[in-house]
């Protein structure tokens, strides 16, 4: 028994084509949804009896199983065997796409009921942003970001040193209140560069009804900032509990800062859900995840307003916003405030409660954002050694400083001379005392923050490591050990394609990566580690965001309309129609582009279905969890009271291939937000 898809013919030719001309894209290419057995749930439900559940792309694709875990002796290091893979070994970058690509079937996926899941199909050759609800629209605003103003500061203070001049206080207050995100007058006012406020950052989903009463969907509004290698957020957490059976809708601020321009591309991520043996619906195993649009922002200075719709609640686990021109590092999460893990049942709110709540999981009126001894306690809990957290302590010693100055000579005045805040300092602290040296000391801080494909300064890469990770302030930092790769030809000076501290010269398994993970931060960090589509497939999406179609069909992107302009109102502030624009990436090391990354003769990269966005986008891929997840938590000690960072090691074995678009992807579930890492 089957369910058969409808496969559009002009599609079914493309496709043998293909096959005619000798190049194979797997046997999985052509799997079908069939009614089966699956030992997996089976297992996971406890089940003596067999369960049999729809399986195959655009159903779900049979599950990779549990990876081999153990624990070495001394108890420093968990080592994981991934399942073998089902695809045929073949070198996905030697002979592209490789056997776990799987072809595009344009339908909605389904669960393991075999029911439709709507809204699932992130793009069609007719509708390009086929989950957009409605247009995009644009609204011009500050772009100056935190890295712009920080900087400022940081000059001016740097110049007092040199001058021997006063420093002004408000500026320093002005450090304190982009670190904490205190109101400010700028687009990224209320968004801390210190995260500690995860235990309120959750947004709920408004139901909305229709005139009869009944609940036909939902919305969550999010706020979210891109610029340098920063990607941040007014949320952390979503709360679908108000809409778990119907389909709802997230409408997107996007703001774009200076040095921000990015190709939009929420990537969602969806559980499985089906009948246990008991005749009860439960969520299942991971299912499948897609890039939801894959639209060009290229105007800083420009808070783009779009919809994006989702499937329903119940089906929800967490939405990746990738920075594809900057990444890593660019990349942010939000959670599923509902999901649960450890062996207390603890929702993913509580675990954020449980490190920066003093009442710890279950405080009720925590509130960070707001209470001023909340917010003390829960900075506190960030470690010293992160960038954020040594720019905040030095601008507060400085503030500190000039407290006691004034306690001293009860003289009001609105800066600090130099030489007496030195003398001041220096009788208190010693030679640490100078400014040039304090000065000094918030340059190397801020350059660390702006960074973090590099360790920051108090913490040395593991030489036996492939990768050495370190988690503060929710941030992960990867460490810089020497570039790999040779290079795609598909970027300036042949570069991309090599990066630092990477995975490159994994291109078919078995592979052994090794990583040393350092927690700075004064509570236990978790390290995951999870594949997405190459062990169980990846499908690719028709987009129109392809550098290599100079002419168009890119959307117009209007400069924005005035900030008093309403832009609801004037039609001239909706995308619409084609443009030529695709400019090349402004830093970073991996997603270099140029206007032909790719050989348009190809019979497989020239389609336009295989070579979409940059070179490939995601589309839709099956994820599963290598390590941290179904074989248990990984934790990471926090820092210990001399200030040595806790430490883990985890070693992987992976016996599949990668996918073409990611080949791993590292985090902390439980404290996600930014702590993420990937590696291409």
């Amino acid at each position: 028994m089957k369910y058969k898809r409808s496969f559009i013919q002009a599609r079914i030719a493309a496709a043998l084509a293909l096959f005619a001309g000798g190049m194979s894209l797997g046997g999985s290419a052509w799997a079908e949804c069939e009614f089966q057995f699956d030992p997996f749930l089976t297992n996971a439900t406890g089940s003596p009896n067999p369960v049999f559940k729809w399986r195959g792309h655009p159903c779900a694709q049979p599950e990779a199983g549990l990876s081999q875990r153990s624990e070495s002796a001394d108890g420093v290091t968990t080592i994981i065997n991934t399942p073998e893979g089902q695809h045929a070994a073949v070198d996905p970058f030697a002979n592209p796409p490789g056997s776990n690509f799987l072809m595009t079937v344009y339908e909605n996926l389904r669960d393991y009921e075999n029911r439709e899941m709507p809204n699932t199909m992130p793009s069609t050759p007719d509708n390009p942003y086929n989950l957009h609800d409605g247009p995009v629209l644009t609204e011009s605003i500050d772009k100056r970001s935190p890295d712009d103003d920080l900087d400022m500061i940081i000059d001016k203070i740097e110049a007092a040193a040199r001058r021997g001049k006063s420093i002004d206080e408000d500026l320093v207050e002005f450090g304190i209140d982009i670190l904490e995100g205190n109101p400010i007058d700028r687009a990224y006012s209320g968004l801390p560069m210190l995260h500690y406020q995860g235990p309120v950052n959750v947004t709920h989903v408004v139901p909305e009804y229709d005139d009869d009463g009944n609940l036909v969907g939902g919305n969550a509004d999010i706020n979210i900032y891109y610029w340098g290698q920063h990607i941040e957020a007014d949320a952390m957490f979503i709360d679908p509990s108000a809409v778990q059976e119907v389909p709802w809708e997230i409408t997107y601020k996007v703001h774009i800062l200076n040095n921000g321009m990015e190709d939009f591309s929420p990537m969602i991520s969806y559980m499985n859900r089906f009948i246990n043996p008991k005749g009860v619906e439960v969520t299942g195993p991971p299912h499948a995840s897609m890039d939801q649009t894959f639209f060009p922002m290229l105007d800083e200075g420009t808070r783009y307003t779009v919809k994006i719709k989702e499937s329903k609640g119940k089906y929800f686990n967490l939405i990746y916003h990738w920075g594809w021109r900057i990444h890593p590092p660019r990349v942010q999460a939000i959670e599923n405030a509902l999901k649960t893990a450890g062996p207390d049942g603890w929702n993913y709110v509580q675990w954020e409660k449980s490190a920066f709540c003093e009442g710890g999981f279950d405080d009720p009126d925590c509130d960070p954002a707001n209470n001023e001894d909340d917010k003390e306690y829960a900075i506190a809990q960030i470690g010293d050694l992160s960038p954020a957290k040594r720019m905040w302590n030095l601008f507060k010693s400085m503030l500190d400083d000039d407290e006691d100055d004034d306690e001293d000579d009860d003289k009001s005045h609105k800066g600090m001379k130099w030489k007496k805040w030195m003398d001041a300092r220096k009788d208190r602290k010693g030679d640490k005392g100078d400014l040039a040296k304090t000065a000094m000391e918030l340059r190397a801080a801020y350059n660390d923050w702006r960074d973090r494909t590099k360790l920051p300064a108090g913490v040395e890469p593991d030489p036996d490591a492939t990768i050495t990770m370190f988690l503060v302030n929710n941030t992960f930092y990867g460490s810089r050990q020497g570039l790999q790769g040779e290079g795609s030809g598909q970027g300036p000076a042949s570069f991309k394609g090599v990066s630092n501290g990477s995975v490159h010269d994994w291109n078919i398994r078995p592979y052994n990566f090794k990583v040393t993970v350092y927690n700075g931060d004064h509570f236990k960090h978790f390290y995951r580690n999870v594949d997405f589509g190459g062990s169980r497939g990846w499908e690719n999406q028709f987009q129109f965001t392809d550098p290599t179609t100079l002419q168009g069909p890119h959307p117009v992107i209007p400069p924005g309309h005035p900030v008093e302009e309403d832009p609801f109102t004037n039609p001239a502030n909706v995308i619409a129609g084609d443009d030529n624009v695709f400019p090349i990436n402004r830093g970073g090391t991996e997603e270099f582009l140029q206007p032909t990354p790719r050989n348009l003769d190809d019979p497989v990269n020239g389609l336009p279905q295989l070579g979409s966005g940059c070179f490939f986008t995601f589309g839709r891929n099956y994820l599963w969890p290598n390590a941290g997840a179904l074989s248990g938590l990984i934790p990471v000690p926090p820092v210990a009271d001399d200030g040595t960072p806790g430490m883990h090691k985890v070693d992987i074995t992976f016996n599949y291939e990668p996918s073409r678009r990611l080949r791993l992807y590292q985090f902390d579930p439980l404290h996600h937000g930014v702590a993420i890492y990937s590696l291409h």
